[in-house]
């Protein structure tokens, strides 16, 4: 008998969402019907992301999307912080300022205690009755549930529960052990709720899986599926031989800041004058204020760095090509050697040296300890650093292709969907 092949992937982040979280389930679902699966999505019409790429939806223009409403909390977060204007309440920048009035206090104790799991929590009704009718419409034989939000999760568990149809829950990122719990205040009682949970969910469902060896660990032994990567630039964009660029893209607050290394990169200014007038500092990406005003401070540095925003998923490829080296940033959190980030394997692709600031002792330094893509150093080992960056600024170095190659391979979205493809016959 021929396998149901129609699935429904529910998820928070979808076209025209950017950014990193839409990224793993728009190329899976991509690649699952490329190989005779049949996906259908569904996501909320009108959520409340920071981030919006309009291009991807021209990619997931063939899988077919099922928007309902969703009620968030966030108009309450504006008026209790007096901010008319949504835009300015950017994703957890609230948490970086040093001094935070009442209202600041109010809002994250809120979202800490009182929204559990996440403020995405009220879509969960409205979502689990649409999925079951489209289970029922359809003749869906299996569900993805992704997570964070990880209330996403919760739907899974409602349809689960009446419709019996087979579960595959994917965990992107850590639940119950999440290292901003901590910083939203979050009390013992309420971290009970979420353990709670998520037991309940890694019970009930068929298969769960998430993105690296140590998180599947720390859930307790369940699948890994890692991210991955789908090339789509094949530029010959080199650097600029006048420059000696480093860049980052990606969110960048207190939790992953290199504090140390603008000092460092600022001494070396003041030090070498050649190192001076040839370095360039290109970030994108949501920056914390606060980082802002403290690269402000620093008399060489400040002048070398350009701030460039959110910049659209199409041809960041380029941007990336661009730089001599590519920094990758750690949470500086317990959990952080559990996650290894979808930015690194689109590092790979540009085929530059990575230069990773965290823990040596993680996933993401099992994969790079052995390969000549770059190194992984902690946040304090400013002399290692130090040495990492006069190598490449000295030697004009680039990674060693073929463990580049190996790695991207190994990593590709086409290689990946094998075993995704496996685990869902399974079901």
């Amino acid at each position: 008998m021929e396998s149901n092949r129609k699935i429904l992937i529910i998820s928070y982040y979808w076209p025209p969402s950017g950014g990193v979280g839409v990224q793993r389930w728009m190329n899976f679902a991509l690649q699952l019907k490329s190989i005779g699966w049949e996906p259908f999505v569904l996501t909320p019409e009108n959520p409340q992301f920071e981030i919006k790429d309009e291009k991807l939806q021209e990619r997931v223009k063939d899988i077919p999307t099922i928007r309902i409403p969703i009620w968030e909390p966030f108009a309450l977060f504006h008026k209790l912080t007096g901010n008319k204007d949504r835009k300015n309440v950017q994703q957890g920048l609230v948490l970086e300022k040093s001094e935070k009035t009442f209202k600041d206090k109010l809002m994250v104790w809120i979202r800490g205690n009182l929204l559990i799991p996440d403020p995405r929590t009220f879509w969960v009704k409205a979502a689990s009755r649409k999925a079951i009718d489209l289970i029922k419409e359809q003749g869906i034989g299996t569900i993805i549930t992704t997570g964070p939000p990880h209330s996403i999760h919760l739907v899974g568990r409602k349809v689960k529960r009446k419709s019996g149809a087979k579960w595959l829950a994917d965990f992107r990122d850590p639940w119950s052990k999440w290292d901003v719990l901590e910083k939203l205040n979050t009390s013992e009682i309420v971290l009970d709720v979420h353990r709670r949970m998520e037991r309940s969910v890694l019970k009930e469902c068929d298969i769960s899986t998430t993105v690296s060896k140590r998180l599947a660990e720390a859930f307790g032994g369940i699948e890994v599926l890692h991210n991955g990567i789908t090339i789509s630039n094949d530029s010959n964009i080199q650097p600029n031989d006048s420059h000696f660029t480093i860049g980052y893209f990606g969110m960048l607050n207190e939790l992953r800041n290199p504090r140390q290394l603008w000092q460092l990169l600022d001494q070396m200014c003041r030090e070498n004058q050649v190192f001076a007038n040839k370095l360039k500092i290109r970030i994108g990406g949501i920056v914390s204020e606060s980082i802002k005003n403290e690269i402000g401070e620093l008399s060489e540095l400040k002048e070398k760095v350009e701030f460039l925003g959110y910049l659209p998923h199409e041809g960041i490829q380029n941007e990336y090509k661009r730089c001599n080296v590519l920094l990758l940033l750690q949470n500086k959190s317990h959990n952080s050697e559990w996650i290894l980030p979808v930015k690194f394997f689109e590092y790979l692709a540009a085929n530059r040296l990575i230069l990773g600031l965290g823990e040596r002792r993680s996933d993401l330094g099992d994969l790079m300890n052995d390969k000549d893509v770059g190194e992984i150093l902690g946040y304090s080992e400013i002399q290692s650093i130090r040495g990492f960056v006069e190598d490449v600024f000295e030697n004009n170095r680039y990674p060693a292709r073929e463990d580049s190659e190996v790695l991207l391979n190994q990593f590709s979205h086409k290689h990946l969907v094998q075993k995704l493809d496996s685990l869902l016959l399974k079901l």
